[in-house]
């Protein structure tokens, strides 16, 4: 896991660099086109305007995505079984705990995001909370955990905040996603892919030695997973799909793939 972790996180490193490397060409392109038009001062000042504004959008696109789910912080005093579980699991990961965030909701799943494995944040709702047992809530939050552990969270997390920003609001909005192959997009978290959610189910049931509580998980969410306002582009992060127009395994079949362990 280690392995796989450092790996994904080198490529969560690269991305952010190559993203980088494009708004600044981009910003020179700006500069370039601009100058016989405005003048190099003003072509000068639109160019850097652009590249800080993408800029600014891509370092702060994690905590906007948080501050749009109206997460808030979870006190141990009050959520004591959740916080001792994600201590138990990130011991037996070896994972850094994370911030866990809590959101006032009768949907009942799980995220974890982060462009780091040591400063990851998990997002629980209140309807995962109040109606699955403890196995259960172990076994989803072992399942995003996960995630951490093999640093795909932090290269979902890097890909949706660099490439996958969207600027405007609305029909009117636009994100530099469309230009992403769609295998380019599965194969750095963006989109998941076909097998992602059986083999990250198949990890949680390793680390919490008990299948049936992956079961019980998918069981007790299936039901009620999406989100009534739509936060889009951010699905790949939750174990169960928050959008019914996205295309994942089912957690039938989850559960079926489950049970043949």
């Amino acid at each position: 896991m280690d392995n796989l972790s450092d790996k994904n996180q080198q490529r969560a490193g690269r991305m952010m660099l190559l993203f980088a490397s494009l708004l600044a060409a981009l910003s020179i392109a700006v500069l370039f086109l601009l100058e016989l038009w405005i003048g190099i001062v003003s072509a000068s000042v639109v160019a850097f305007l652009f590249l800080l504004v993408f800029a600014g959008l891509s370092a702060t696109a994690e905590r906007r995505i948080l501050s749009s789910l109206r997460v808030r912080a979870v006190h141990k005093d009050k959520y004591p079984r959740l916080s001792n579980l994600v201590e138990g699991l990130c011991l037996a990961t070896g994972v850094s705990t994370p911030e866990i965030l809590i959101i006032p909701s009768e949907t009942r799943n799980v995220a974890a995001i982060g462009r780091h494995a040591h400063r990851s944040a998990l997002v629980v709702t209140t309807g995962l909370l109040e109606s699955t047992s403890r196995i259960g809530l172990e076994a989803a939050l072992a399942n995003r955990l996960s995630q951490i552990a093999s640093g795909k969270s932090a290269l979902a997390t890097a890909a949706l905040t660099s490439f996958g920003i969207r600027i405007g609001v609305s029909t009117l909005g636009f994100s530099p996603s469309i230009f992403v192959p769609k295998a380019a997009k599965v194969s750095t978290g963006m989109l998941v892919g076909a097998s992602d959610d059986f083999t990250v189910d198949a990890a949680a049931a390793s680390v919490t030695r008990y299948p049936p509580g992956m079961i019980e998980a998918l069981e007790s969410m299936r039901s009620n997973h999406h989100f009534s306002e739509p936060f889009g582009i951010v699905d790949s992060l939750w174990l169960l799909p928050i959008s019914p127009e996205t295309i994942r395994p089912t957690a039938e079949a989850r559960i079926t793939a489950l049970r043949e362990l």
